[in-house]
């Protein structure tokens, strides 16, 4: 290498060097909120694991609180005002995290371990659980937060901290499993970044910003449980309204309003975009911005082969990532989202603006009302995600297409109803509908599973199998711990039929402990699992073999999706509703995912009921799988999870802390040489970049 190449080489390791500090020192930290300053958020690609503590109080609150919002809305800088939620400005009781909303945001680096330390302060004595949306909790599988599964409720007052090691780059989040909480704004932004190395479209953006995290939910102007039993009992439900970062314009004329979300950039760069569908409701959100295109390359943190659109949707528990290019005119231009098919009081679709501003726009248009939003395609096409395109229809990046049949199929297929069944509901003796999987109402055991499964009865848990044909589909409601049998490393395929065309719901179905590939997803008319069965078999359902890695899922009304995973984590594994009052009516099961799970941790709190386990058959005990039935017991022919080495929580990187300044060197010096900077390529902006976007806001 000759002197000038060294001279060139050393010029660009400066000039890396320099933003990487300044950005890191200067421009990224005064981009955030307050409760969500952490030395954790930082570049991923001159850094080493690091141990990332936050600590959290839930407690019950309200919006527009005093003194804490002062004359908010009349006075727009009393909103920002520290503890103040204003959200649409209509006053409500929330339930919330440190007094914010969206919950203070975790951005960290792929390998950091993370440590929150929950204090439980809700003033009503609930229990609460927190669940990292997204995160596959390998190792740790104690700390996924369902309640009854993998731990008992936090009491209150109470504490409990969550530790754990998350790999799993992408947009993820995080929110209350217990009850209804999470609707009541008990939720937030989990994003964990990687190398630019590491990412496969990490030449496709130039900035990934904390602040360009867009955290969308539907909203309500009263607490869940009073709209949940309003629902139950005859009185019906709608949203009022939807909020993008906790903000938003309530419905109808408002001349005094909270300020809107506004996301500023500079022309001539690449952004990347982080959405997340929050919505506890059946709210399909179709996501658009005026004048622009957007790059879509990832979906649930599984990149994507990059697709450009003017628009997508996204359901409740989804996550999108988009490239937006801001090589517009300088203006401000509005982010428009509408909820499909979710209503509001109204009957009108729900909707919300926010708006990007380039720096140098103009001051924001004074409005009073939300504008007219187009619903692009008619109801017949909201299930596709994209224009023309559900994500059966998209490729996992550095895949090419390719297709094939579903005969032959994999290792071991489930097919499993979600549906509406229709049967009478004991307390009124009338009819009702009831969100199932397979006809069978899922409810949560009264121990752990994971660690106390020596405390529950057996009979409690049960399979499809477990029950005569039909049993489940008449006026009696068959109820159990429904779960579904997965060897260590099987390859299952899921074939999900939903046969309620009537219903425009399109319930978005999770699966907790890891990703799964979409591989098939369609309308059809008169839907049934014997219809769709008959299609595997006879091979005229194709699949997509790479398609993309996502865990939540919806399933067309009159359709099927069909979705495959490995049985590589073992764990008891959640999958469910996105829906809140849909899995609180009991739709979900739990695959029983075999294997070794680490021991129970030291100490680990027990909760259940007394006795601890119910008595036998022949003292009398009736078993539980259906109010009014005495169908077989069954489930887990005793099976207990295996369990083996202990669970440390942490990563041995995190205790060399003390060649913390010799490592950093070192990766820095190596990253660089690696690297793209050695090419001279600025990944994440230059400092005047960094400034000038200070000064916009």
């Amino acid at each position: 290498m000759s002197v000038s190449d060294l001279n060139k080489l050393a010029k660009n390791m400066m000039r890396c060097v320099t933003v990487i500090v300044v950005l890191a020192v200067l421009g990224t930290a005064m981009a955030l909120r307050p409760a969500d300053e952490h030395p954790c958020y930082r570049s991923c690609d001159v850094s080493i694991p690091m141990t990332c503590t936050y600590n959290w109080t839930l407690n019950w609150f309200y919006t527009l609180a005093q003194p804490q919002c002062g004359d908010c809305p009349v006075n727009i800088t009393d909103c920002s005002n520290p503890d103040c939620f204003p959200a649409d400005g209509v006053k409500r009781p929330v339930s919330l995290v440190n007094r914010v909303f969206p919950a203070p945001s975790i951005q960290i680096c792929s390998g950091d371990e993370v440590i929150i330390n929950v204090a439980n302060k809700m003033l009503n004595d609930e229990g609460v659980t927190l669940h990292w949306h997204g995160i596959f909790q390998n190792g740790s599988q104690f700390m996924d937060g369902l309640p009854m599964v993998t731990q008992c409720p936090i009491p209150s007052p109470g504490n409990f901290q969550y530790r754990f090691t998350p790999y799993e780059p992408g947009t993820h989040w995080f929110h209350s499993h217990a009850g209804l909480q999470r609707a009541d704004g008990m939720m937030g932004s989990f994003v964990i970044r990687e190398s630019s190395r590491a990412d496969p479209h990490g030449d496709l953006y130039d900035l990934d910003l904390s602040e360009n995290v867009i955290f969308m939910n539907d909203w309500h102007h009263d607490t869940m449980v009073n709209v949940y039993t309003r629902d139950q009992w005859g009185g019906g439900s709608s949203v009022a309204s939807i909020l993008i970062n906790g903000k938003g314009l309530p419905v109808g004329n408002s001349a005094v309003h909270p300020p809107l979300e506004v996301f500023n950039v500079l022309p001539g760069q690449r952004y990347r975009f982080r959405v997340i569908n929050g919505a506890s409701f059946f709210c399909n959100m179709q996501f658009s911005i005026q004048g622009h295109s957007m790059l879509v390359i990832a979906s649930d943190g599984g990149s994507m082969q990059p697709l450009e659109v003017d628009y997508f949707r996204i359901s409740g528990g989804e996550r999108i990532d988009f490239v937006l290019s801001t090589d517009q005119p300088i203006d401000n231009y509005q982010i428009q989202v509408i909820g499909l098919p979710c209503t509001n009081e109204q009957g009108e679709p729900s909707k919300q603006i926010a708006y990007l501003r380039y720096m140098g726009a103009n001051d924001l248009p004074t409005i009073d009302e939300l504008p007219n939003i187009t619903s692009y395609g008619n109801s017949s096409f909201w299930w596709q995600a994209f224009p023309d395109k559900s994500f059966a229809d998209v490729y996992a990046s550095g895949m090419e297409a390719d297709y094939r049949s579903t005969a032959n199929a994999e290792d071991h297929q489930e097919y499993i109803q979600v549906s509406f069944g229709s049967h009478i509901n004991p307390s009124t003796q009338q009819p009702k509908l009831y969100p199932q999987l397979n006809n069978i109402t899922y409810y949560f055991p009264t121990s752990p599973v994971m660690s106390q499964f020596e405390d529950l009865p057996g009979n409690i848990f049960c399979k499809e199998s477990d029950f005569a044909p039909g049993q489940c589909d008449g006026d009696d409601i068959c109820s159990c711990v429904h779960t579904i049998d997965v060897n260590p490393n099987e390859v299952i395929e899921v074939i999900l039929v939903n046969p309620d065309s009537h219903f425009s719901v399109l319930h978005p179905m999770h699966l907790h402990g890891q990703q799964f590939k979409v591989v098939a997803m369609d309308k059809i008319e008169g839907a049934t699992v014997d219809m769709v069965r008959e299609l595997v078999n006879n091979g005229s359902i194709v699949r997509n073999n790479n398609g993309p890695r996502k865990d939540v899922t919806i399933v067309p009304n009159g359709g099927y999706t069909i979705f495959q995973f490995q049985g590589w984590n073992p764990g008891w594994w959640i999958f469910h509703c996105h829906i809140e009052f849909h899995l609180e009516e009991g739709m979900g099961l739990l695959f029983n995912v075999k294997g070794n799970l680490p021991s129970v941790p030291k100490a680990f709190p027990t909760c259940g009921v007394w006795p601890p386990a119910a008595p036998t058959d022949d003292e009398g005990a009736e078993p539980p799988v259906s109010e009014t039935s005495t169908a077989s017991p069954a489930g887990t022919n005793g099976d207990v999870p295996c369990r083996s080495d202990p669970q440390t929580g942490s990563s041995p990187l995190v205790h060399l802390a003390w060649i913390v300044p010799l490592t950093f060197v070192l990766a820095l010096v190596l990253g660089l040489v690696i690297g793209k900077c050695v090419l001279g390529k600025q990944r994440t902006g230059s400092a005047d970049v960094s400034i000038a976007m200070h000064s916009a806001k």
